[in-house]
């Protein structure tokens, strides 16, 4: 730094030096201080050798007779020198006028030295430094001016011994401190001006001294306190301005004794209380500015005295009261600004008399009443705005009559009748906002406009061909009207139009017209969203038609097709689609695949698709600005993009309901930061108030709720910020495997992503972005899951083993059961191995399927091993999915001809009714004998119920049912089951059948149908997430009135992207055709089936064999009810469960869950086999071993396997196959459909292989016909088996 100013003064002295040579040389005589001077000012060389020969002649010198400099005025110069400390060598300079250059560096202390200035004029510089306190002793100064430069520090206070001063102007610098109270000596004073500097503190009580103050300018500077009284003694006052500081208090009354005040303005502070009506004695006062304060109260009427009055802006305050109709004999009065006060009442019509009246706003008041006609007569009036008011009635004729008026605003008001056609008329207005007011009737025609606001009102009627007639036209808004029809041609000519909103109308036809508007203007938004346009978007347009295009929203339309015409007309822009930053196509019917090019837009911002019937895996992305992805609600498959990773700016994800799977590692969210497109606020978008010059000032005008709006839609303006919200919903896919522990950099993430999907892969989710309200641990992949999972397969494998152990005495059984006698035990046994027979034949259809199914298992990438062999986590190759339909036309055909091939029930007098009961069986009683009947197994299916209950039902939910008593009623659920089955079934179904007369077998198949599979399927249907997902009644989230029940509302602006209640909370409108409901019943309740045929299969038989080892046989022998074990000799019957009446619905129910669930979980074959395995063994036991003798009373010897009930459950096994097959649209689901029709029919039985299935599974070659069998039955008296 000393290097280059060193260097510089050597140059200077150089250049000097040389000039006196050239002038010695010359023979002229220079003065050498002025040259020193003009050079150090920085004026050229040779013309401060030219000024230099002869001073007084020269431009910007003044001499007096003497000769001597007594004046160097250079304004506007252009000079960028410094003030050299040599002009204090100029003793007698009277003035110094350097305003309008660049000179910088400081004020020299040497300037004292002058002690004649009268005059130092050095603003509009780029001085700095400190104001030399020196300056207090040029007493003769009369004008200091150093305003607009970089000073900083204080005032001096020994300028107060400058008693001569009448002007002192610092404005425009950074000076700082308080205001010297000394500064109130200064009698002379005219002129302060203060303003636009740093000044802070009271604003001295002192300056009421200054008797011949006219001008007062202390604004935008950071003075509190209160406005001195004592300002009242400024009787030559003519101007008071105090605008923008931290002033509070109230407008001292004592204002009111400057007669000469012709400007007030206290614009921008924090004063309170009411408006002194001494003001209206300021006679002589032409503006009077107190907006942008806390003033409460009526308007004055006193103002109404103040009849010079030209300017009164009283806007941004708290006035109540009405409008003084005082304020129409200001005669001279041209601006009123009244806006965003609270003021009431009706428009006085006397405003009509003011006829120089230009500018008037009374906008966001609590105006009721009419628009006075009276308004007509204002022939100046070019601004009138009343929007936000409670206006109503018609809008008067007379308007039309404002030949003057440029803008008309009468937003938000309750206006009503038709718009005037006279208003249309006006040929200098430009901008006509009558929206959202209830007007009636047509679009009115107009001439000139260049921005028309018609929306929220009740228009009727088409769009008028004449709006082509505004070729100046720039902004149109239509929207939300009645409006029908399509878009007249005509709209094609305003070729100048920018903005055109049509949404939410009843407009319809093709995109034919909106191709053609877009072919002739340049658009740079559009908006036909909530129409009915409907066809596909088939735009015949070139690239550069929407070149400047920056938003498009066709949302919520009939749009359907292909998204690819409309992609590749942006993506031949460049960049990769021009200037678009939001694409809103959601709610619509569009079709296929994503183009590729759709998602790599360079200025992107925000893309909706969501509500669509959109497919194909999820596409990569590579728009770098894009901050809101909402893809929600369609047919997307596949897995995530890693593309995904690399967006910084993306805030919002929306993928639920969609098809989507693999892991959710490859996604950083950061803070949303996104400005509102379609927001205004003083006329100007936040493009538009980047572009504000001083921003930071025109904002400090703002207030608080204003600033508020502007920080919330315009958050680019403030820097976004680092730690806001970021949002994501996952939920409802097939996303699976591990979840990431963080998602959001520096974002707090809201979001669902548990629900619907299978996340966690056996580990409990600890990630803390996933939040506790959707944290239940069955409604993920926990470690209880995989435990549970791991039991049931050992279990299985047991049963596999136990299965294998048992073949030797296969055939031993085999012969027992074809050499016992017609009788009860006959019947029994051979049914027992009948239902082995068929177990072992589905375990071998089943084998392949398993196999299928466990190599197809892609649903879920990362899934519990037991959903891997059913058919809920199934989706493969067209091919393995064609294997597997072939494999269900297998099953069902040989499940078919089993039950064709089954042995008639005998008619028995047990199906007749009981004349001793008092029930006599009409339809009726039946009909309620039934009804209660399924009222008490629903109460006995409690634990079956809840088990399913357990797995929806969240851990915060509304019941107030802990985590902890879901745990223990989803592990204890089977177990349960198995008990009252075992316990309550049997008693309840002989005691009801002897009081209704109801088959006892039918009640009790009934009975374990129910607790089996039936109510917990009923439930799971109702209450699973990915079914109707009633559960969510009982989630704290979705219960109306709770803290969270709005907590993932996302409303992005005006675009509503998740909703509580609609998205979340109501019920699934379409759980029935998306494949979800079927995977997630079978899935849900395949570890439920599976460990009740394990407790089946291994606790109950070893519980009944402990039993029979303390029970004793029955002293007395009952032909009628046989011979049990009774525990201990003198319990309850310990062999009840050998009985033919419990044997054959045991069987029944068995062969139904094999029909209907081995298709669908080929492992339960095992597991039924298993348990037919331990029944048959038990039964052996308790009859050949034990001594157990078999009832042989009505009820137990017409005991069979019920057809008719296995009928329905392969009927109803065939629907859900069909219905999931369909709704997982698998290939060859026609087939299904068809061999089932074809099987099902009772021409089936022509095809089918009724002897051999007879003879292999009933045994019925070397037996006697059925006829026999039952008339022998009938004759026997007792029960006992005999071997022959």
């Amino acid at each position: 730094m000393a290097y280059h100013v060193e260097s510089r003064v050597m140059s200077w002295a150089r250049c000097s030096m040389m000039s006196l040579m050239m002038l010695t040389w010359s023979g002229a005589q220079p003065d050498v201080l002025v040259y020193t001077v003009l050079m150090e000012l920085g004026v050229s060389p040779s013309e401060a050798e030219f000024m230099s020969q002869d001073p007084c002649s020269a431009e910007g010198f003044s001499c007096d007779e003497d000769g001597q400099i007594i004046g160097l005025v250079f304004s506007f110069r252009k000079l960028g020198g410094r003030l050299p400390k040599e002009l204090g060598q100029l003793l007698m300079l009277q003035e110094l006028d350097l305003p309008g250059n660049t000179l910088k560096g400081s004020i020299p202390k040497e300037l004292a030295d002058l002690h004649g200035l009268r005059r130092l004029n050095l603003g509009a510089n780029n001085l700095d430094g400190h104001i030399p306190e020196e300056l207090g002793n040029l007493t003769a100064l009369e004008e200091i001016r150093l305003e607009g430069n970089d000073l900083t520090g204080r005032i001096p206070w020994k300028l107060e011994r400058l008693r001569r001063l009448r002007k002192l102007e610092l404005a425009y610098n950074h000076l700082s401190g308080e205001i010297p109270r000394e500064l109130g000596l200064l009698e002379s004073l005219e002129q302060l001006s203060l303003t636009k500097n740093h000044f802070e503190g009271d604003i001295p009580q002192e300056i009421g001294r200054l008797k011949a103050l006219e001008v007062l300018d202390l604004s935008q500077n950071l003075l509190w306190g209160k406005i001195p009284k004592e300002l009242g003694q400024l009787w030559s006052m003519r101007e008071l301005v105090l605008s923008r500081s931290r002033i509070s208090g109230k407008i001292p009354p004592e204002l009111g004794h400057l007669e000469k005040l012709e400007i007030l303005d206290l614009d921008q502070n924090h004063l309170v209380g009411q408006m002194p009506k001494e003001l209206g004695k300021l006679r002589s006062l032409r503006r009077l500015v107190l907006s942008h304060n806390r003033l409460i109260g009526n308007i004055p009427k006193e103002l109404g005295q103040l009849d010079g009055l030209r300017e009164l802006h009283l806007n941004r305050n708290q006035l109540t009261g009405g409008i003084p109709k005082e304020l129409g004999e200001l005669q001279r009065l041209r601006a009123i600004d009244l806006s965003h006060n609270k003021l009431s009442g009706n428009i006085p019509k006397e405003l009509g008399l003011l006829e120089a009246l230009y500018w008037l706003s009374m906008q966001k008041n609590q105006i009721s009443g009419q628009v006075p006609k009276e308004l007509g007569q204002l022939r100046s009036l070019y601004y009138l705005d009343l929007r936000g008011n409670r206006l109503q009635g018609e809008i008067p004729r007379e308007l039309g009559n404002l030949e003057e008026l440029w803008c008309l605003d009468l937003f938000g008001n309750r206006l009503t009748g038709k718009i005037p056609q006279e208003i249309g008329r006006l040929k200098a207005l430009s901008t006509l906002d009558l929206s959202q007011n209830w007007l009636m009737g047509e679009v009115p025609k107009a001439r000139s406009l260049r921005e028309l606001y018609l929306g929220g009102n009740q228009l009727t009627g088409g769009i008028p061909e004449e709006l082509g007639n505004l070729q100046t036209l720039r902004a149109l808004n239509l929207a939300e009207n009645q409006l029908q029809g399509d878009i007249p041609e005509a709209i094609r000519k305003l070729r100048a139009l920018e903005e055109l909103s049509l949404s939410k109308n009843r407009l319809g036809g093709n995109m034919s017209s909106i191709s053609l508007m877009l072919s002739s203007m340049r658009l740079r938004v559009l908006d036909v969203s909530y129409n009915s346009f409907r066809g596909e978007v088939d735009l015949n347009l070139s690239a550069e038609s929407c070149q400047d295009l920056q938003h498009m929203d066709l949302s919520h339309n009939k749009f359907c097709g292909s998204l690819s015409n409309l992609a590749n007309i942006f993506c031949k822009l460049s960049p990769i689609g021009g200037s678009l930053q939001e694409l809103r196509l959601n709610h619509n019917k569009f079709s296929g695949e994503v183009p590729a090019c759709l998602m790599q837009f360079r200025h992107l911002t925000l893309l909706a698709l969501n509500n669509n019937r959109l497919q194909g895996s999820f596409p990569e992305v590579h728009a770098p600005e894009l901050v809101v992805l909402a893809l929600h609600k369609n047919r997307f498959s596949g897995t995530l993009p890693r593309s995904l990773h690399t967006l910084r700016n993306l805030g919002v994800l929306t993928l639920h309901e969609n098809s989507i799977g693999g892991s959710i590692s490859d996604i950083r969210l950061t803070a949303i930061c996104m400005d509102n497109s379609k927001f205004r606020q003083q006329a100007l978008s936040c493009k538009g108030w980047k572009r504000v010059a001083r921003f930071q000032q025109h904002f400090q005008r703002l207030q608080h709720f204003e600033e508020l709006q502007l920080r919330e839609n315009c958050p680019t303006l403030f820097g976004c910020p680092l730690n806001g919200k970021a949002y994501i919903t996952l939920h409802r896919n097939r996303f699976s495997c591990a979840v990431p522990d963080r998602i959001a950099a520096k974002a707090t993430v809201t979001g669902l992503v548990i629900m619907g999907n299978m996340l966690g892969f056996g580990r409990e989710l600890n990630s803390p972005w996933i939040l506790p309200e959707e944290k239940h641990s069955f409604l993920y992949y926990s470690d209880g899951v995989w435990k549970s999972n791991l039991k049931v397969l050992c279990g299985v494998l047991i049963l596999l083993s136990f299965a294998a152990l048992c073949y030797p005495w296969r055939q031993r059984l085999h012969d027992a059961s074809r050499n016992l006698t017609l009788s009860s035990t006959a019947w029994v046994a051979s049914s027992n191995f009948a239902l082995l027979k068929t177990c072992r034949s589905t375990c071998l259809f089943a084998s392949p399927l398993l196999l299928l199914l466990w190599h197809g298992g892609s649903y879920y990438e990362c899934s519990p091993p037991l959903w891997r062999t059913t058919s809920a986590n199934f989706q493969a190759q067209p091919v393995v999915e064609l294997c597997v339909i072939g494999n269900w036309c297998v099953m069902l055909f040989f499940f078919r001809t089993v039950l064709a091939s089954m042995p008639a029930a005998p008619n028995t007098s047990s199906s007749m009714p009981n004349l001793n009961n008092p029930w006599r069986f009409k339809r009726a009683r039946q009909f309620l004998a039934w009804f209660l009947w399924v009222w008490m197994v629903a109460l006995s299916s409690l634990p079956s119920v809840l088990y399913a209950f357990s797995n929806s039902l969240p851990a915060n939910n509304t019941l107030g049912i802990s985590d902890a008593l879901l745990s223990f009623v989803h592990s204890t659920a089977p177990v349960l089951t198995v008990l009252i089955d075992m316990v309550v079934a049997v008693r309840k179904s002989t005691r009801y059948s002897r009081l209704t007369g109801i088959k006892a077998d039918k009640l009790l198949m009934t009975f374990r149908l129910a607790s089996a599979w039936l109510f917990p399927l009923l439930t799971t249907i109702i209450l699973d997430e990915n079914c109707i997902s009633a559960w969510k009644w009982t989630w704290t989230v979705c219960k109306t009135g709770s803290p969270q029940h709005h907590y993932f509302d996302l409303k992005i602006y005006d675009e509503e992207i998740l909703n509580t209640q609609t998205d979340i909370c109501n019920l699934s409108e379409t759980w029935w055709s998306d494949g979800r409901c079927s995977r997630a019943i079978v899935g849900n309740l395949t570890p439920f089936l599976l460990q009740k045929c394990l407790l089946r299969s291994t606790l109950q038989p070893l519980a009944l064999l402990f039993m029979w080892q303390f029970s004793r046989l029955e002293r007395h022998e009952d032909r009628q009810q046989g011979c049990h074990l009774r525990l201990f000799g003198c319990g309850p019957r310990a062999s009840s469960s050998l009985a033919p009446l419990q044997q054959m619905s045991l069987l029944t129910t068995q062969l139904e869950l094999l029909i209907f669930w081995s298709p669908l979980v080929p492992l339960l074959s095992v597991g039924i086999l298993g348990a037919g395995i331990a029944n048959l063994l038990m039964f052996d036991l308790g009859v050949w071993t034990f001594g157990v003798k078999l009832p042989s009373d009505d009820i137990n010897r017409g005991a069979r396997i019920s057809r008719s009930y296995l009928g329905f459950a392969l009927c109803a096994g065939c629907c859900f196959q069909i219905w999931h097959a369909f709704s997982s649209k698998m290939y060859g689901r026609y087939l299904l459909l068809f061999f089932s029709m074809a099987t099902m029919g009772p021409w089936a039985k022509r095809f089918l292989p009724l002897e051999r299935a007879r003879y292999h599974l009933w045994d019925d070659g070397d037996k006697v016909s059925e006829t026999q069998i039952i008339e022998m039955s009938m004759r026997t008296t007792t029960s006992e088996p005999v071997m022959t």
